[in-house]
């Protein structure tokens, strides 16, 4: 894809050079002012002069943390302020649990460290019109990566005063599948003192499993821009029921930093029947995109891709765009996928701008949550309805004997509950993503972009709108589910009805027996005595066993009376004694 040119006459002013600290200062004139000046440069034209910081681009952040000799760790100080890096904050505990202390020397001595490549990464000069990479870099591992990172962007003053004879990377491109501690920790160990504000909340929000889409420019500091989208999203994958998908990041708590949830329930299954080879799973996932820098023609863009939950064989891996390009008839490069634009567009003719480069990314990018939500959404139909419209209790007749192996009314209601669980969870997720994108659509950063690169504003709106027709369907099966349960609900309470009028009529029918049968054995018994013992009054024949029989029955059901009217009883006593009280006072008074 070719980059447009832009035509300006808004030219860099030089600035005058100021004492680089490790602490930002604060800029004394108006914030409107600040920003102004900052979003200016979408439309500025590419300047000789180096803006003043970009050598602060070949000094790492962690190199502050080492000038100040902090207590803190060195993630906790890239995630803070320096002044504050002691605060107790989640998000700080959330990315410092994800990557230990112990990190960083594993990835310098690589002990310890994955060989697998994950990694790709992309230098080039630029411009404004011309790019040149600084040689192109194979799949890399993460200690690969960290060596990689360390070496410095460009622009080194020889003790002569002249340049060093290297390119410079006015534009980088960092892809990396399944971001874990130790490709985050070559990162954090090597970025830039302006790179790391706008990475600290790209890491928290992707490890959060959060969604924002948007442009941020700092209203303090040295003027810097930061365009991000983080898209949660939730893929269905179908695999053998006992190698189901699995995130081998861990957490702190030794949990996976990406869930995977059975979906089995939601099929029917009766009585006795075998367990499914296969299994459909839900497995969580994000993508998030950073693009960053001080002006138009210098940034980084970062790009972290989820793609665990895939078969080996199917998996967006870095080595789907490291193989050899196309090439034409004079044996030059035909085509190269970007990693970040999913392959849509070619590397050999960047996007040299950041606007437009994120908008080409946002928009294959959104393609791709669009096609899983798709998915998901139709199985979640067909499931929905199948169980619903199968189910024996809401059908006239059953349609098989089978049924008659169905679960009962609970079990379905009990189904019915975690469905729309499930369904409210993903309505949530979903719902949030479309606000965020149409909250990006209302951003003048982006609204203003002119020419070729325009086009892509209507296709993510588009996107958008789809999304939409998917929210709205989750909807209706979250409603199709209240129907449901409330319907069981009916036929649970009517069921605990009927239940409860037969268990009293069995509770009625135990008592009546026991007052029958436990006189009669009381009987039995006391005759069954030695003669000396029983009573001369009674006899070892027919009469005195009846005798016996009536007298304990009279008794037992005096007791019981009793015990069950002893309420009546006791108020009835209490008001005899009242009475009784106020006819002796009446007769002391006469």
């Amino acid at each position: 894809m070719e980059s447009p040119r832009i035509s300006s006459q808004i030219q860099f002013r030089r600035r005058k050079k100021r004492k680089v600290t490790h602490k930002s200062s604060t800029q004394p004139a108006n914030a409107l002012i600040s920003i102004s000046r900052t979003i200016s440069v979408w439309d500025a034209s590419p300047s000789p002069e180096l803006p003043i910081g970009w050598q602060i681009e070949n000094i790492p952040y962690a190199q502050l943390w080492k000038d100040t000799m902090s207590e803190a760790s060195l993630v906790r100080f890239f995630m803070t302020q320096s002044v504050a890096a002691n605060q107790m904050i989640p998000q700080v505990d959330l990315i410092t649990a994800f990557c230990p202390d112990n990190t960083l020397e594993e990835l310098q001595t690589n002990l310890g460290v994955p060989s697998d490549r994950f990694c790709l990464l992309d230098d080039r000069t630029n411009n404004g019109k011309v790019s040149v990479g600084r040689g192109y870099v194979e799949p890399l591992n993460a200690h690969q990566l960290y060596l990689e990172l360390r070496k410095k962007v460009g622009y080194v003053e020889v003790q002569n005063g002249a340049q060093a004879l290297q390119l410079n990377a006015d534009r980088r491109l960092l892809f990396i599948t399944d971001l874990n501690r130790w490709t985050m920790m070559a990162i954090i160990s090597t970025a830039s003192i302006h790179q790391a504000r706008a990475l600290r909340d790209s890491f928290h929000r992707h490890l959060a499993f959060t969604g924002f889409i948007g442009a941020a420019i700092p209203a303090a500091g040295f003027p810097t821009f930061q365009l991000a989208f983080d898209i949660p999203f939730f893929a269905l994958r179908t695999t053998l029921s006992h190698d189901p998908p699995r995130d081998l990041r861990a957490r702190a708590d030794k949990s996976t930093l990406r869930n995977v949830s059975d979906l089995s329930f939601l099929s029917r299954r009766l009585a006795r029947s075998p367990r499914p080879t296969y299994t459909h799973n839900l497995c969580e996932a994000q993508i998030s995109v950073l693009v960053t820098g001080s002006d138009s023609w210098r940034w980084v863009a970062y790009c972290f891709v989820d793609t665990y939950y895939e078969h080996v064989d199917k998996r967006e891996s870095v080595e789907d765009y490291s193989d050899e390009p196309e090439t034409d008839n004079d044996s030059h490069a035909a085509f190269r996928p970007d990693p970040l634009a999913a392959g849509e567009c070619d590397a050999n003719m960047p996007v040299l701008t950041p606007r437009e480069y994120f908008l080409v990314v946002l928009e294959s990018r959104l393609q791709q949550v669009k096609d899983e939500w798709h998915v998901l959404v139709i199985y979640l139909k067909d499931k929905v309805a199948e169980y619903i419209s199968t189910c024996p209790i809401t059908m006239p007749t059953p349609s098989s004997p089978s049924y008659a192996e169905s679960p009962s009314v609970a079990e379905s209601h009990s189904w019915a509950i975690r469905t729309r669980n499930l369904l409210r969870k993903l309505t949530q997720s979903l719902n949030a993503i479309i606000n965020q994108l149409e909250s990006f659509q209302t951003d003048q950063t982006f609204t203003s972009v002119i020419g070729p690169f325009a086009r892509y504003l209507p296709a993510i709106l588009a996107s958008t709108k789809q999304l939409a027709i998917f929210l709205q369907d989750l909807e209706n099966l979250c409603q199709d589910c209240d129907v449901y349960i409330d319907s069981l609900s009916f036929r649970l309470n009517d069921e605990g009805n009927r239940d409860g009028k037969i268990q009293t009529r069995v509770a009625g029918f135990s008592e009546t027996t026991n007052f029958v049968l436990t006189p009669i054995a009381l009987a039995a018994n006391t005759l069954s005595m030695q003669e000396q013992v029983i009573p001369s009054l009674l006899r070892l024949n027919g009469t005195s066993f009846v005798i016996l029989v009536v007298a304990f029955m009279l008794f037992i059901w005096l007791v019981v009376g009793v015990l069950r009217n002893w309420e009546h009883i006791k108020k009835g006593l209490d008001r005899f004694k009242k009475s009784a009280n106020n006819e002796d006072l009446e007769s002391v008074e006469e």
